[in-house]
């Protein structure tokens, strides 16, 4: 029998250089260097999701990037990679890559997970991680939830939807990259991070245009950009089209859970996901 594989998951705890409109108003004293750490139904906020992936037969270690052991322990083994908190997305997952080969130990794909999604549930990340190791040769998963279970538990959730001719979706809290695609391409990493961080999620219309920009800066990107603005492109042809423009085999995984694709970002998701967290995990 083929011994189960496990995956690295790097936990993504940093915070912006400036603070964001969710921790003004939870914390206005400032009180807490990351969202990871605020209080949250009887814990910290991250140790929902870590206490969910840590129940994980997948988990071979987690990596918690952007938080220190002074900032917080846990009640089960964690590697604290050490960079600034407000580092930059991409420098720390180069941050984490690097703690791991310093450690001797060469993955094929690192999963990275936030650390604000609580309503997330063990059997979710299962699935996740099934696909995985189902399909090789993959170096970019992407996990995607459908925008309609999505909305039926937060509406209006003011998530970025991704309308493909077959599907709907929203990004979920987890993805994985092959070290070496973290490496290649750090620098599209980067800037897509910089764009994720200047969207507005209480603008009523989420505006595509600077990510369709920078996407068709790679010729390969032109026609599936083309077929997505005519709203006759599917997730396949997102797929190869990635996959051609970044020398990095891409694919999409569809997690059929609202609590996989809700994190924390505005100050009326607190109180919406305590509601969703009571329900699915009887607290």
């Amino acid at each position: 029998m083929t011994a189960q594989q496990k995956f690295p998951v790097f936990v993504m705890c940093g915070r912006d250089a400036q603070r964001r409109k969710l921790l003004q108003a939870i914390d206005p004293e400032g009180k807490y260097k990351s969202k990871a750490l605020l209080p949250f139904l009887g814990k910290r906020l991250i140790d929902w999701q870590l206490e969910a992936l840590w129940s994980s037969p997948y988990i071979e270690g987690l990596y918690v990037i952007g938080l220190c052991e002074e900032d917080a322990t846990f009640d089960f083994p964690v590697h604290y990679v050490p960079i600034e908190t407000a580092s930059e997305f991409a420098d720390k997952l180069l941050a984490g890559v690097d703690y791991l080969s310093n450690l001797g130990k060469k993955p094929d794909l690192v999963v990275i997970s936030t650390c604000d999604a609580p309503g997330i549930q063990t059997n979710e990340i299962n699935l996740f991680f099934k696909k995985l190791s189902f399909d090789k040769g993959d170096e970019f998963v992407l996990s995607f939830v459908p925008e309609d279970i999505i909305e039926a538990h937060f509406p209006g959730s003011g998530r970025v939807v991704l309308r493909f001719r077959d599907h709907q979706l929203i990004p979920g809290e987890m993805y994985a990259l092959s070290p070496r695609a973290i490496r290649i391409g750090k620098d599209i990493i980067a800037e897509i991070s910089t764009r994720r961080r200047q969207i507005n999620r209480q603008a009523k219309k989420i505006n595509p245009a600077p990510v369709i920009r920078l996407l068709a800066q790679k010729p390969h990107m032109w026609i599936v950009i083309i077929k997505y603005l005519l709203g006759l492109a599917t997730m396949a042809d997102a797929e190869r089209a990635f996959s051609r423009s970044f020398d990095c085999k891409t694919k999409g995984v569809i997690i059929p859970e609202a609590g996989f694709g809700m994190d924390m970002d505005l100050p009326e998701d607190y109180e919406r996901l305590q509601d969703y967290v009571r329900k699915v995990k009887g607290v």
